[in-house]
């Protein structure tokens, strides 16, 4: 028996266009490339074949967002090294001296963490902050020890009222050389 003209594998089967001029695939597919004149051109995201197999979000599950990482928070390396220089600057102040120093190392401290965690990218800040908080308290510690230590002389003072022509005035004492006369004799 003979297949009817409409079967499957005869020309008039296919619904295509006669001026069809692809260069391969199936009738009425365009071929990959730039369109032909008088064909369009597959949609924006779209291969010449059709949609990929699995699109994305596929099988009711919603596409995963893309991954921006966080930006880093360098904030504690460069307070402890901020800290760690007005700190040491301002250790003959002792008070301002040590509190400066000591909030330079525990913010150093933090910021070396955040560094080794990968949350900040100043490893090197926050080192520097430590250090310089570590000798601010140092320099502080040595003023303190150098104020304690300075003698105060009581015969620095103003001059006695039994010289009133002293020539060294209110600033420093004149030097005075006792002589002991009942010892000479």
């Amino acid at each position: 028996m003979p297949l009817a003209p409409t079967g499957p594998g005869t020309p008039s089967a296919y619904q295509g266009n006669p001026y069809d001029q692809t260069l391969y695939g199936l009738p009425g597919r365009a071929a990959p490339g730039p369109a032909l004149y008088g064909t369009q051109a597959p949609p924006y995201g779209q291969g010449p074949y059709g949609p990929g197999a699995y699109p994305p979000g596929s099988y009711g599950y919603p596409a995963a967002p893309f991954y921006v990482p966080p930006a880093p928070s360098n904030g504690m390396g460069l307070a402890a090294l901020v800290l760690g220089i007005v700190g040491t600057v301002l250790a003959p102040t002792v008070v301002l001296g040590a509190v400066l120093g000591v909030l330079a190392i525990v913010f150093g401290a933090v910021g070396r963490v955040k560094a080794r965690k990968g949350e900040a990218t100043n490893p090197g800040q926050a080192l520097a902050g430590l250090i310089l908080g570590g000798v601010g308290l140092v320099a502080t510690v040595l003023m303190v020890i150098v104020y304690i230590n300075i003698d105060v002389d009581d015969n620095d003072g103003p001059a006695p009222d039994d010289d009133p022509g002293a020539t060294y005035g209110a600033y420093l004492s004149a030097p005075v050389l006792v002589v002991d006369r009942s010892a000479s004799r």
